[in-house]
């Protein structure tokens, strides 16, 4: 059968639910949200490229029914509906979840929103337009630009600032150092928020994004950063959705908020990120606390020979310090996956390179390391072969064999890499202090 695309959309369920359309989709990939609280994602199928209302009412339903109800009855003089209306369901009460965020917001602690690009301002402009419409009291945009061939990245944010940002200082920041931990630490240091908040320039958040970000830092005692949902901007190539059936960005996570302090290592231990903590791709940190484990590592991410590994790391050494950490589904961005299957072998195994290449740091930073990395191990081949685990529960028999190779490739690959961008990074360090520029943590 030739491939379809999926129609990645989302559905409110306070409002009416109407019909999806989309000729030459075989099926919908639906965000169902109450009060705008992510609920579930649900493959809704298309019958010639439809669903009506009444399919997709009763498809989210059976997704979400027995949340609503819940929550529905947990409210004051609310009776559990037992189904999607006509006008949507309705609470007769202030919705908890908004109520939340409204009180999240009366507090807001000042924050930076911190975007690393290179050469790619065809991407960058709808990022900056997304970010910019953040509903967010007190917030400033860095856009970060990493070893520039040009000054389209400079042009692209002074044309808007000409515009007008909606009263939201945007600045540019150069970073001539190739690679992505030079430019999130050159983001860290010019930013004058409490919370730094990251994301790609491939992505566009969620206009609720950084306030529930900001709810996240509200939810433990002691948190230092917090994470949240990443779900595909779009379906259209068998390549993207190879990606997501693999797990996407939220591999794992899904739905459920955690709460990661120094009680839940022993449920799942800051060494061994399955399910990922969070990723890169929207993470935002206690500014202060980010400085005080130096930042992100040079020899991990993107641009160096490890590939990959800095957000995880940095996430990790904060855990290791005593810090607590939260993944809050609360807070969705929208990713554009790899459209080509050679681009996505390519992101898979500097995935697997970044892992290993973390291991191998954790180990050069601290030998006793190996004692735990040797009580985690039997969890790490389970998860390797089994076919329940997270890393392969997604992966079909059909799954395309290259793709598991390059990842297996990476993992075996990434502690001699990590090795070489040491290297390397000591002296793209070296350089800059001799050429006068101030040296990143």
């Amino acid at each position: 059968m030739s491939f379809q695309p999926v129609k990645v959309c989302e559905v409110e369920l306070s409002e009416p639910v109407g019909a999806i359309t989309a000729p030459g989709h075989e099926s919908a990939l639906v965000l169902a949200r109450w009060y705008s609280e992510p609920l579930a994602v649900v493959d809704i199928p298309l019958r010639d490229g439809t669903a009506d209302a009444g399919q997709v009412a009763l498809a989210l339903w059976r997704s979400v029914g027995r949340q609503v109800k819940d929550s529905a009855t947990a409210a004051p003089a609310a009776d559990g509906p037992r189904a999607l209306r006509d006008d949507g369901l309705r609470l007769p009460s202030p919705s908890p979840y908004l109520t939340g965020r409204a009180a999240t917001l009366l507090n807001a602690p000042p924050a930076s929103v911190i975007i690393c690009t290179r050469d790619r301002t065809e991407r960058l402009g709808g990022c900056l337009a997304a970010v910019l419409r953040q509903e967010y009291p007190d917030f400033e945009v860095i856009v970060v630009d990493n070893a520039p061939a040009d000054e389209a990245v400079a042009d692209l944010v002074a044309g808007l600032n000409a515009a007008g940002t909606n009263g939201v200082p945007l600045r540019h920041v150069v970073e001539r150092r190739p690679g992505l931990s030079w430019a999130r630490n050159t983001g860290l240091r010019a930013a004058s928020g409490q919370i730094v908040a990251y994301l790609d320039d491939d992505e566009h958040p969620d206009r609720h994004w950084l306030a529930e970000l900001a709810r996240g830092f509200t939810l433990g005692h002691g948190v230092v950063g917090v994470s949240g949902l990443v779900l595909p901007a779009v379906l259209d190539t068998p390549a993207q959705r190879l990606y997501e059936q693999f797990g996407g960005h939220s591999k794992g996570r899904g739905l459920s908020a955690e709460v990661f302090d120094v009680a839940s290592h022993a449920r799942q231990h800051p060494l061994y990120p399955l399910p990922a903590f969070g990723v890169g791709a929207s993470m935002a940190f206690d500014r202060e606390a980010l400085l005080r484990i130096g930042g992100f590592d040079v020899a991990l991410g993107a641009g160096t020979p490890a590939r990959a590994g800095e957000d995880t790391a940095a996430i990790c050494d904060l855990m290791l310090a005593g810090g607590t950490f939260v993944y809050w589904p609360g807070a969705v961005m929208w990713h554009e996956h790899r459209r080509e299957f050679a681009e996505v072998e390519r992101q898979l195994d500097g995935y697997g390179s970044g892992l290993t290449a973390f291991y191998a740091r954790a180990v050069l930073r601290d030998p006793r390391r190996l004692l735990t990395l040797a009580r985690l191990a039997p969890r790490a081949v389970r998860d390797l072969r089994g076919k329940d685990s997270v890393r392969t529960a997604t992966m079909a028999d059909d799954y395309p064999a290259g793709l598991r190779r390059a990842s297996v490739r990476g993992m075996l690959s990434g502690p001699l890499r990590y090795l070489r961008s040491r290297r390397a990074q000591t002296r793209v360090a070296a350089r800059a202090v001799r050429s006068g520029v101030a040296a990143a943590a």
